[in-house]
């Protein structure tokens, strides 16, 4: 059986007795012991769908034919490979087999040129059904796209194919190379459970990310993993958000009164998970109180039957006003900074599509002094310098948002820090 670390820390254990509600926020964390995936893994039907439109000339293109070549290597015999390329149109260059005969596969991938537009929904699609053509009960099915361009006139069609392929059990990781690709796009194509975005700075790092990709979804050791809140009557839950491995709002649902959940997905091994929840008690009196009953599931990989729950109650103590400290416990505090910041910066680029560029300005120097108070200088720095550009000239640069928008999200250039 998998054994699981859960921790709950409040931004404050004592609160005021207030006859107005009050907002608290509690940090989730969720980490895996060693050794959580001894038992054997579920094999890996993966799908690589890749941009060789003419911008992909050259670098690019030879570290993503390496990448592909070490994913390859990575795989065992029983597991599933299978490469789509897409410019003008879209072809299979590897159809979905096994990855066992890898002289053959390697030498199509080393074939691979570039030129052409750029035009996802279609290799999105051929990568789709050459997943399905390989799917089985129990594996982990995923499809890696990578692009360094934006599609023209497709964008809803390859949102409407990923939203089918996620429905079935398949996950997307979408990565994006330099500064020209749609992030807004390959966003909302992963806003589903085992989909995520990824931003590469450098030509240098595609293999590895590649690699790291692929092996994360080896150590897969949870899935289906649901969490659970239980608040006090009158009690609501304001918003839940991830912080680690990657910072991003999480979609809660309340299934019945003062009962909230949230689904995760798969869990690799590796990733700590943490969130944190912003809580709005109702006017509580002195004494201690119950304010969250905590519930985590999750199914053992290959095994529909067996389903592990943990439970953890969260606590407070509530005081006179007057012997209660406003002080915010740091932990919870370091993983807020890096919070606000990334919602204000999310918040600033839609009041640049608005055409409001002086609260746009105004929410990136915020963003700005969060990060640097967090500790975040140089991030703080680039942060500062786009807000000048966008107050100079109206415009904001490419590069600069995206660095900005995956920097706050921990998800730039590298994998994941915690």
């Amino acid at each position: 059986m998998s054994k699981v670390e859960l921790r709950i820390t409040p931004s404050r254990s004592v609160l005021p007795a207030l006859n107005e509600p009050q907002v608290l926020y509690a940090l989730i964390e969720l980490s895996a012991q060693s050794g959580a995936t001894k038992m054997p893994r579920l094999p890996l039907n993966l799908c690589l769908v890749i941009d060789r439109s003419s911008s992909m000339r050259g670098e690019r293109l030879q570290q993503v034919k390496q990448a592909a070549m070490q994913i390859l290597d990575l795989l065992g015999d029983n597991e599933s490979f299978a490469l789509v390329t897409f410019n003008d149109r879209a072809e299979v260059v590897v159809s979905s087999q096994l990855a066992r005969a890898r002289a053959e596969i390697k030498r199509q991938i080393s074939a691979i040129e570039a030129a052409g537009g750029t035009e996802m929904a279609t290799g999105l699609a051929l990568g789709v059904q050459e997943l399905q053509r390989a799917m089985m009960p129990r594996a982990i099915n995923r499809l890696l796209l990578l692009t360094d361009g934006r599609t023209y006139g497709d964008e809803s069609r390859c949102v409407e194919i990923a939203r089918r392929a996620q429905a079935r059990g398949i996950g997307i990781t979408a990565l994006g190379i330099g500064s020209e690709w749609n992030e807004d796009l390959l966003e909302t194509i992963a806003a589903r459970e085992n989909s995520r975005t990824h931003y590469i700075t450098s030509v240098a790092d595609i293999t590895k990310i590649f690699t790291a990709e692929v092996e994360r979804m080896h150590s897969i050791f949870a899935q289906d993993v649901q969490v659970r809140l239980a608040l006090p009557p009158q009690a609501l839950v304001r918003s839940f958000d991830r912080v680690r491995p990657f910072i991003g709002p999480l979609p809660v649902i309340e299934e019945a009164d003062s009962v909230w959940t949230a689904t995760l997905g798969d869990w690799p091994e590796q990733d700590v998970q943490a969130f944190l929840v912003e809580v709005v008690i109702p006017p509580l009196l002195e004494g201690r109180h119950t304010l969250i009953r905590f519930n985590l599931r999750f199914r053992m990989p290959g095994n529909d039957n067996v389903v592990q729950s943990y439970d953890q109650v969260l606590q407070a103590v509530v005081h006179n006003p007057d012997e209660v400290s406003t002080d915010v416990d740091p932990t919870v505090k370091h993983w807020l900074e890096r919070l606000v910041a990334y919602r204000l910066q999310a918040r600033a680029w839609q009041a640049v599509e608005e055409g409001k560029l002086e609260e746009a300005t105004q929410r990136l120097q915020m963003a700005g002094t969060r990060l640097f108070e967090a500790g975040q200088v140089e991030l703080a720095r680039a942060v500062q310098e786009e807000a000048t550009r966008l107050l100079r000239s109206g415009r904001a640069s490419a590069e600069g948002r995206k660095r900005i928008k995956y920097g706050t999200r921990g998800l730039i250039g590298r994998e994941e820090q915690s």
